[in-house]
């Protein structure tokens, strides 16, 4: 009986440490909840408001509610409007932003990948030091460096060219050094060293035994740098001059800059036409993420097992 009695009081003194626990976790996690739907509305309301603007025609932005939806929609008069523009010089931007996001996405992958790969698995003279000018290059601003790309490249005749824009993004320091962290901790030591016994080069490991394993992290760079590219404007901003040549960023801006101009107000709706164009900008970004974001959530949490 004594000792079941103190069983029972035992439990009982328990009891109200549990609850403190309980209703701690619970504050916490409406707290957290709460952050993150005040974090959630401020990204998507600009959205939504592009969304709904985009739909008005320039009477209606003026004349309606920031989130009133009309009663006839203008979107598709909307659509037609920028892609004749101009002979469709939209539609050129847009070709260019694919073409300099997506060869900086896929080459940023190859070099960076056999970057890291040397740095995680292959000792050398110098890899410290290596590695840690990388981390170092990370903290200088893109914007920083434009203007000395500019002079480099222009007597190499690289300025208002395609290769002028792709060349200085592919080196990624921040790419580098996340496929670095990912390699070391993921790709086992014994499967590298397996395959040199079997007979295999340097290059046929990497290629054949590395790259399919690292593919969620491959995936998750290839999106953070189409992203990073697709809305990157102060580095073509600077070397390009010829409007064919124009991403999205460069072109819109352009439009934007007209905005002023009283008499190209009076003959074109360039609200109408900038909000619109920025609607369509931003599409490939999110279907970007919604193929990849799978690999996104592995190759973030599978790379952070180890620091």
């Amino acid at each position: 009986m004594m000792e079941l009695k103190v069983e029972n009081k035992r439990a009982t003194l328990g009891r109200p440490a549990l609850h403190k626990v309980s209703v701690g976790k619970i504050i916490v996690t409406v707290f957290v909840t709460l952050i993150l739907a005040i974090l959630a509305c401020y990204f998507l309301i600009p959205v939504i408001w592009i969304l709904i603007a985009s739909t008005k025609t320039q009477a209606q932005l003026s004349s309606t509610g920031i989130f009133s939806i009309p009663a006839h929609l203008a979107l598709w008069e909307n659509l037609k409007l920028v892609f004749t523009y101009s002979g469709g010089v939209y539609v050129r931007w847009f070709v260019n932003s694919i073409v300099y996001a997506g060869c900086v996405a896929v080459l940023t992958c190859v070099v960076c990948s056999m970057a890291g790969y040397a740095l995680a698995k292959h000792r050398f003279r110098g890899r410290d030091v290596t590695f840690y000018l990388i981390l170092a290059s990370m903290m200088i601003p893109g914007t920083v460096t434009a203007i000395p790309l500019f002079v480099v490249e222009q007597p190499l005749h690289l300025v208002d060219t395609y290769f002028g824009v792709i060349f200085p993004l592919i080196a990624s320091p921040f790419g580098v050094y996340f496929l670095r962290i990912y390699i070391r901790d993921v790709v086992p030591n014994e499967l590298i060293e397996a395959s040199k016994v079997d007979g295999a080069s340097e290059r046929r490991t990497f290629w054949r035994i590395v790259l399919p394993i690292i593919r969620p992290a491959l995936s998750t760079l290839f999106l953070i740098s189409f992203i990073g590219t697709w809305n990157n404007f102060f580095l073509p901003l600077v070397l390009l001059h010829s409007q064919s040549l124009y991403p999205l960023p460069v072109g819109i801006e352009s439009l934007l800059s007209l905005i002023n101009t009283a008499a190209a107000n009076q003959t074109l709706p360039l609200y109408q036409l900038v909000i619109t164009g920025s609607l369509i900008s931003i599409l490939p970004m999110i279907i970007g993420f919604i193929i990849f974001r799978k690999h996104i959530v592995t190759g973030l949490t599978q790379g952070s097992v180890k620091l």
